[in-house]
This record gives C-alpha cells, sequence and structure tokens, in this order.
C-alpha cells in the first residue's frame, strides 16, 4: 500500500502473530494503534473505511470507531468466521455495511446470515505469474533437471518459519534416506530477518537450494511440495504442485483452535474442494518420518502425481473469473454512492 501511495499512520505488519498467546505479545502497541486511528477518523471524517482482513482486529476495534465516526464500512477479505469463532458474526452484522469475499461459498455463507455480501472473486488467478520459463529456473537456483525437486515453504510469518524449518530440514533427511537422489528448494523472503534461517547453516546430508523473493519461480520447478498451511496452498494449487500440508503452533493455541474450529480440514485447498484432496498433518501429527513417507509416496506413484494435480486444477473455478481486483475497486466506489 506504501508503494501505491497510501499514507500510513501505523505499520503493524511487525505485530503478525498466531493465535491468541502470541497476540498477547503486543497489546500496547495495539492500543497505541487504536488511539491514533481514533485521533485521525474524528478529524479526518472519512465517508467510508475500508477493512481488509486481519479480523481479530479489525473487526473489533476498526470496526466499531468506524461507525462511531459515522462512516460506512466495507470489508474485503472475510476473516474465516465460517471456519472458526463464528460469534465474531455478530460484529459483522452490526458494523460491516457491504462484506466483499473472495470464495462463493463465503458469499451463501454471509447470505444465510443476512450480511450484504459481493462475491469478488480471487486475484491470485492473474497475480501468481512465473517471470521466467521452468528451465531457466532451474538453472538460477542451480538444480539438477534430471532429479526430483522437493519444494520447501514453512511460510511468511516468522513465527511459522521457526516452527516449521527444524520440521521441513527432519523431513528432508528421511527423504534422502529413502530417495539419495532427491533436492530441495527452500522458498525464502528478504523480509523475514537471516537468523531466522540459521537451521539452514552445517546442512551437508542434504542438498537444499534457495529461492529468494522467487516464490512463483520456484513453485513451477517443483515436483512435490511441502507446504505450510495458508495462500501458500491455492498458489501451489494454481501451478499444479502436489503437496503435504503441514502446520504446527504453540500448546495453548492449538488446544484453543480444536474447540473453535468448526471445519474438518485446516488446508485451504481441501476446504475449497470439500474433501481431502491433499494430505494434512498438524501439529503432533505432523512428524519427520510421516511427512517424508507421504512425499516419497507421492514421488514414486504418478498416477496419484497426476489425479492430485487435476484435482488442484480443478478449483480454478472457484476462484472466480479475472477482473477480482476491479470488481472489489466497483463495490467500494458504489458503497461511497450509496
Amino acid at each position: 500500500m506504501r508503494q501505491a501511495g497510501v499514507t500510513l499512520l501505523d505499520e503493524l505488519t511487525q505485530t503478525a502473530s498466531i493465535g491468541p498467546i502470541d497476540a498477547a505479545k503486543h497489546l500496547r502497541r495495539f492500543a497505541q494503534a487504536r488511539a491514533r486511528l481514533a485521533a485521525h477518523l474524528a478529524t479526518t471524517k472519512p465517508e467510508l473505511v475500508l477493512l481488509i482482513d486481519f479480523g481479530d482486529f479489525n473487526l473489533p476495534v476498526v470496526a466499531p470507531l468506524a461507525k462511531q465516526a459515522g462512516c460506512r464500512v466495507v470489508y474485503y477479505v472475510s476473516p474465516q468466521v465460517w471456519a472458526w469463532g463464528r460469534f465474531r458474526l455478530r460484529w459483522v452484522k452490526r458494523y460491516v455495511d457491504r462484506m466483499l469475499v473472495l470464495f462463493k461459498f463465503e458469499e451463501t455463507f454471509y447470505q444465510q446470515a443476512g450480511v450484504p455480501v459481493t462475491w469478488v472473486g480471487h486475484p491470485l488467478p492473474e497475480t501468481a505469474r512465473a517471470s521466467c520459463s521452468r528451465e531457466q529456473a532451474q538453472r538460477d537456483f542451480g538444480l539438477n533437471p534430471w532429479r526430483v525437486t522437493v519444494g520447501l515453504l514453512p511460510g511468511s510469518r516468522t513465527g511459522e518459519i521457526v516452527r516449521h524449518l527444524p520440521l521441513l530440514l527432519a523431513t528432508a533427511r528421511q527423504i534422502v534416506w529413502q530417495m539419495p537422489g532427491a533436492q530441495f528448494l527452500l522458498s525464502k523472503t528478504s523480509e523475514v530477518p537471516e537468523h531466522v534461517f540459521r537451521p539452514l547453516a552445517g546442512q551437508r546430508d542434504i542438498e537444499i537450494h534457495t529461492a529468494v523473493d522467487r516464490f512463483y519461480d520456484g513453485l513451477q520447478v517443483m515436483d512435490v511440495a511441502i507446504v505450510a498451511s495458508g495462500t501458500a496452498t491455492l498458489e501451489a494449487a494454481l501451478f499444479d504442485v502436489p503437496m503435504v500440508v503441514v502446520y504446527r503452533t504453540s500448546l495453548p493455541t492449538y488446544l484453543a483452535a480444536r474447540m473453535v474450529v468448526r471445519v474438518p480440514q485446516v488446508a485451504l485447498v481441501n476446504v475449497l474442494a470439500g474433501d481431502t484432496i491433499v494430505p494434512e498433518f498438524i501439529q503432533h501429527h505432523a512428524q519427520p518420518h510421516r511427512i517424508a513417507q507421504e512425499v516419497v509416496g507421492l514421488l514414486r506413484d504418478e498416477p496419484r502425481r497426476v489425479a492430485m494435480r487435476q484435482a488442484l486444477h480443478a478449483l480454478r473455478d472457484q476462484l472466480g473469473p479475472p477482473g477480482a481486483v476491479e470488481r472489489a475497486a466497483r463495490a467500494v466506489l458504489e458503497e461511497i454512492a450509496h
């Protein structure tokens, strides 16, 4: 948004947390952000406030402030109210004038709840594009095109990477023990501090290459990927990459999630499919030998890989036609003119 010319009142990306325990560490920062926003709304009196994702802050904090200031409220990228914390639906009904959703099933959910909703579709089919050919990417990353490449996608947040990277490295060792010719490509971002990737140091028993800030270029060269649950599963699906999904979080957060989550699958691709099309290993089930067994099984079973690719490819129809961002912008302008 800064690159697009938006003036930022605050920068909360460093407070990205997994669950209430982690978020509690940033309560003071959230309180300061709330006070700054309240003062801004009081002095500028905007006609409309556009909330984007970040449901644990936007719904209980920003939306009420906006309504108190007399603003219309549009919410873009719905919080996963349909999956957990349905008590938050009361905030949506009270404070949100229109919900803009990425997925068709979300439109049905909000219609049944009596919330004004517009399905705009997902922007990823247009934005998830590689910048070069598969062959060029293999050369750039130093990969041998004659060997199988296993992708390692530990997540985008620092906390996720800290928890998942050692798990993925241990899994890679198990895979190499069964398939000595396997090579690995780790997706990294320069926005994450380099010390987070310290477990990579001294990894001489497994061949790990890195793709820094080239997520989509990396996806296109992966034969199978081990993916931390999140949007990355959908991005991998758009490149038809067979995958195994993993996720670990702190024990208190996991126990809290078990009490409120209302969907049988965790991976977004499985949620969209309404079925388990990719295997999931969550929390204590995420053990290196189990994940490695699944990855090796996929690599050795071409018909299964083909079937998984076909199932992932079929999900594209649920993301809507091109023009998702334009439809979202148009919906916001219509609310202003309301």
